[in-house]
């Protein structure tokens, strides 16, 4: 089972963000992967498409061509992919271009240089019931996109067709679909950051206990409708961030309040779902924010700092140790 959580962001000088969590029982050897304008990456297990536009991302390092949990290209196109049990359907069979819902990302990215290509490419395209190398299954996906213009778009594979929202509030967390959640945050929009005042109850004075009163009913576990209305409300309330650097460390700071340590949630197999990593991506600077479970740092890997003259992929492995700053 995997639970991830995503949202936009974007900051008063006008830089658009994507960041998420990535939250799996299973850790799959991954790290962030640049890839070259002109290489060659399958979208299917039989077939490749080559790379137009230069992209990075989260992947996986353990075949030769990466699937892509997330990642931003050189134009500023950013998406992500989440789990989506119980309601991704996929093509068994396709005239269209078949991909593989763990290649969808990639080829994206390589593909597309805004959330308008996106939408002129998905016609063409279908996803399909293929098994990847990396997972022992077909995963249920669903996805989210945004771009320098901060559109945003979610594609959700529903009932063989592709579901796409494009008026979204920019959050994204796992099943049910977008708009069952957008519909349940009606039952949350009594909460704001305001302190409750006291009240006269039958004579007495009764008040709050503490600062947060105005917060008290959001909802606290790690299910997807309730990590959605955390990420929401603090989204919304949060202080503005004016710089791509404050813009990385609210949304850090956001995704802390959905972050899963080991042992809290365990699947159905015992296992335990746990926050793999944390990243933010800009499509202002194509810079790719990451931090592990294990490695608290945040750690970065620019687009345009890469000599790919080569032709090569450039891989930078997952820190899985602690990295103390020792100031003594």
């Amino acid at each position: 089972m995997i639970g991830c959580s995503s949202f936009t962001l974007k900051t008063l000088n006008g830089t658009q963000l994507l960041s998420r969590t990535m939250d799996f029982a299973t850790y799959v050897d991954s790290g962030v992967v640049v890839v070259p304008k002109g290489f060659k990456l399958n979208y299917n297990q039989n077939e490749q498409q080559v790379v137009q536009h230069r992209f990075l991302g989260m992947a996986n390092l353990t075949t030769s061509s990466p699937a892509f949990y997330d990642g931003v290209n050189e134009h500023g196109l950013a998406g992500a992919t989440l789990y989506y049990p119980g309601f991704a359907t996929y093509q068994k069979q396709s005239t269209k271009t078949s991909i593989n819902p763990l290649q969808f990302i990639s080829y994206m990215l390589g593909q597309a240089k805004n959330i308008e290509e996106v939408e002129m490419i998905l016609p063409s395209i279908d996803l399909i019931n293929e098994i990847n190398d990396i997972l022992p299954i077909v995963p249920p996906l669903h996805f989210i996109f945004t771009d320098k213009s901060g559109k945003t778009l979610i594609i959700e594979p529903d009932q063989n067709q592709l579901t796409l929202h494009k008026d979204s509030i920019g959050v994204m967390t796992n099943s049910p679909n977008y708009q069952w959640h957008e519909t349940n945050l009606r039952n949350y929009i009594g909460i704001n950051p305001n302190q409750l005042k006291s009240v006269e109850l039958n004579g007495k004075t009764f008040k709050p206990f503490g600062q947060g009163s105005g917060t008290v009913g959001m909802p606290g576990d790690y299910t997807p409708p309730a990590r959605f209305v955390r990420v929401a409300y603090l989204k919304e309330y949060a202080k503005k961030a004016t710089t791509e650097l404050e813009g990385v460390t609210t949304s850090f700071h956001i995704l802390a309040s959905v972050d899963i340590p080991k042992g809290i949630v365990l699947n159905e197999q015992g296992n335990s779902d746990y926050t793999v990593y944390t990243s933010s991506m800009s499509t202002d600077s194509s810079n790719y924010y990451f931090a592990s479970y294990d490695n608290r740092r945040i750690n970065k890997v620019n687009l345009f700092n890469e000599d790919l003259t080569d032709g090569k992929l450039k891989k930078y492995p997952l820190p899985m140790e602690q990295d103390i700053h020792h100031l003594n």
